[in-house]
């Protein structure tokens, strides 16, 4: 008996672990990936670390093989534009007026840079960073720009103006607010992490806006600030946020908010279609809040979930937020739901070489936790804490190092 056609739109790691997971767990259906991207499904982490410090040849990134989705019989559109859902027909229409039917349809769209709305903003040598492609072109662009600015001190600006600087470029960072790396929602934690680069001879504006981009015809020679400083650079950065890709959906009458709004089995509005990854904004269970995720580990997960989920399985997704960062040589890994929290609670150091930063919400409930060389016992620890979310009587006690986690946070 044929088994109704699974069809994802979008070719990044949570349909290619749907894919995998599906076909591991016995699923039969057919599964076509339709992917407006060139490349297969490749690992973003990377492209900001390892491929763009030079690391990591081309292949690196690849989440898996080509020649394995044949061996899984999935078929990878690429260079597939899909342009409309007809939920009715249960068909996707394709860039030229293709119909492709479905039984199940997965929305993995993810999510595109934020436009830069400045003068200057399309200069030669002015680039976004989201895509293999556009890390290749800012690697090119790099063996003959000497001087960098980065525009946005969050993740990706953060993250590749610490590589721009390891491959011997002078590099400025340019942000709006009054620290690098707000999401840490930690403003001790930021404050080193100004000082490691600074140490590393990264220049660092904070509480700087940018007033234009100059250049010498189409090209980038450098930026000028609200306050008249005069910037020198002939590569630019801009990471100042993503957009969700929500307009697929949307258009079919999905309902949206802040991105594709899913339930605890990632089913979207629309019969038969569920979303994924950086696109869905999904009932998290260990926070109890609607969230969407804009990190590896959270692609990964829900991919892999939701592809056995269709092939029969039953298990509720329980998965833990987690998240991880590369500054340097400083790894830092983020647990849980940090965004709610409004104090952060430093135990050691950057410096040190240990470091946990405990975020308690208003009333000191422990909701989250950033975490830098520390053993993989405390993070476990830490993670089942987190999951419970009890209240910190005395949160002076967290900065202990003296105390494990759990007894820190207990009366």
């Amino acid at each position: 008996m044929a088994v109704d056609p699974i069809v994802v739109v979008g070719g990044g790691l949570a349909a290619a672990r749907l894919a995998t997971e599906y076909r591991a767990a016995g699923g039969e259906a057919s599964v076509t990936i339709v992917s407006a991207e060139p490349d297969p499904p490749y690992n973003r982490p990377p492209l900001t670390k390892g491929f763009l410090r030079g690391e990591m040849d081309r292949d690196g990134p690849l989440v898996r093989p080509p020649d394995e989705y044949e061996d899984d019989v999935v078929e990878l559109r690429l260079e597939t534009t899909a342009e409309r859902i007809d939920p009715d027909a249960h068909e996707v229409e394709l860039a030229g007026g293709e119909r492709v039917p479905y039984g199940t349809l997965v929305v993995a769209t993810g999510a595109r840079p934020r436009q830069l709305p400045l003068p200057g903003a399309d200069l030669v040598g002015v680039h976004t960073y989201r895509t293999l492609r556009d890390a290749e072109a800012v690697i090119q662009a790099a063996e003959d720009a000497h001087a960098a600015i980065v525009i946005g001190g969050s993740f990706i600006g953060a993250e590749t103006a610490a590589s721009l600087r390891t491959r011997g470029l002078e590099v400025t960072i340019v942000e709006m607010g009054a620290t690098l790396m707000p999401q840490l929602r930690c403003p001790d934690l930021s404050a080193e992490l100004v000082e490691l680069y600074r140490s590393a001879g990264v220049e660092v504006l904070l509480e700087t806006q940018l007033e234009e981009l100059t250049g010498n015809g189409r090209l980038l020679t450098g930026a000028r600030t609200s306050d008249g400083r005069t910037l020198e650079g002939f590569l630019a950065i801009v990471g100042v946020g993503v957009v969700p890709n929500v307009e697929l959906a949307q258009d079919a009458g999905a309902d949206v908010e802040d991105g594709v709004v899913v339930d605890e089995r990632f089913r979207t509005s629309l019969a038969d279609v569920y979303a994924i990854g950086d696109v869905a904004r999904y009932p998290d269970p260990t926070s109890g809040r609607m969230r969407r995720i804009e990190h590896w580990s959270n692609a990964d997960a829900q991919g892999a979930h939701l592809g056995r989920q269709l092939a029969g399985a039953r298990a509720s997704y329980d998965e833990l937020p987690v998240f991880f960062t590369q500054l340097f040589d400083r790894k830092l890994q983020v647990l849980g739901d940090v965004e709610p929290a409004t104090d952060c609670v430093l135990r050691g150091s950057l410096a040190d070489g240990r470091l946990v930063g405990f975020h308690l919400t208003e009333d000191r409930r422990l909701v989250g936790a950033v975490v830098h060389g520390e053993s993989a016992d405390v993070i476990a620890e830490l993670g089942a804490l987190i999951r419970e979310k009890p209240v910190v009587d005395d949160p002076t006690r967290l900065a202990d190092d003296s105390l494990r986690p759990a007894d820190a946070v207990a009366a």
